[in-house]
């Protein structure tokens, strides 16, 4: 099994990445409480860059968001990978992955002031997840079974600083995420900061930790992201940022840029 390691890291981390936050908060894999507000529409698209050792992986998922009321999302991501080489044929291998559906609901929301004149809000959501596969198990790119999900969310704000906290929780199967082998649970916990103050420039930095266990064990993975968001207006953003990892179990690095643009 030790053998087999770096596939599975590097295909995990790659997995943890195509999703793109929900990617109102790409680089960052940590979500936000935001919703895109009725009849809003966010259509987003990024490229993410992973290498661990030898193996190698580019995903470019296009994400589609629409708010549903004031506090409900309805979100699509659809993933083009390319595999350099893949775990299931050991040669590169390209194609559409696991198409992923989300809803995210915002349920508290709460606002107060404190004795200086700042502000602190704070909001929590949680969000479920379904994949559908539709992505090729045989050339390495899906997982062969439906999995779910569900993420918890907290928002906290004050002034110009933005602190997002996650906890998900993904159901047994095989995936994608980790090669040809199969998981009984994985949870993964982040946490990120967003800078605010020199608006629309926006520094990002997180902390993600996951542990995924099946039958051969457990594998612990930690990775830590400095980023940036170019922010203009409230109709487009762009993004890049730099992932590394931080334990023996985590890829080398990850490169990432991304743009959306909200209708």
């Amino acid at each position: 099994m030790r053998a087999a390691r770096p596939t599975l890291k590097i295909v995990f981390c790659a997995a943890l990445l195509v999703p793109g936050p929900t990617w109102a908060a790409h680089p960052l894999i940590t979500d936000d409480s935001g919703t895109q507000g009725p009849g809003g529409v966010l259509v987003e698209s990024n490229v993410n860059y992973l290498k661990d050792s030898k193996f190698k992986s580019t995903t470019v998922p296009v994400n589609v968001t629409a708010g549903i009321g004031e506090t409900i999302d309805l979100e699509m991501d659809a993933p083009y990978l390319w595999l350099n080489p893949s775990p299931s044929t050991g040669s590169s291998e390209s194609g559409f992955g696991d198409v992923l559906f989300k809803f995210k609901h915002r349920f508290i929301e709460r606002e107060q002031k404190d004795g200086e004149g700042g502000r602190l809000e704070q909001s929590f959501a949680y969000q479920i997840l379904y994949s559908q596969p539709t992505g090729n198990e045989e050339r390495g790119l899906g997982a062969g079974t439906a999995w779910w999900g569900v993420r918890m969310i907290s928002t906290t704000e004050w002034n110009t600083v933005e602190i997002d906290a996650n906890v998900v929780y993904e159901s047994s199967g095989k995936a994608l995420r980790l090669g040809n082998f199969t998981f009984d649970d994985a949870v993964i916990v982040s946490i990120a900061a967003k800078f605010e103050q020199r608006r629309p420039w926006e520094p990002v930095v997180e902390l993600a930790a996951t542990r995924a266990s099946g039958t051969d064990g457990v594998t612990r993975i930690v990775t830590g992201l400095v980023g940036l968001m170019y922010e203009p207006s409230e109709k487009y953003y762009i993004d890049a940022g730099v992932l590394v990892g931080l334990n023996r179990d985590s890829p080398d690095y990850g490169l990432l840029a991304g743009f959306g643009y909200k209708f």
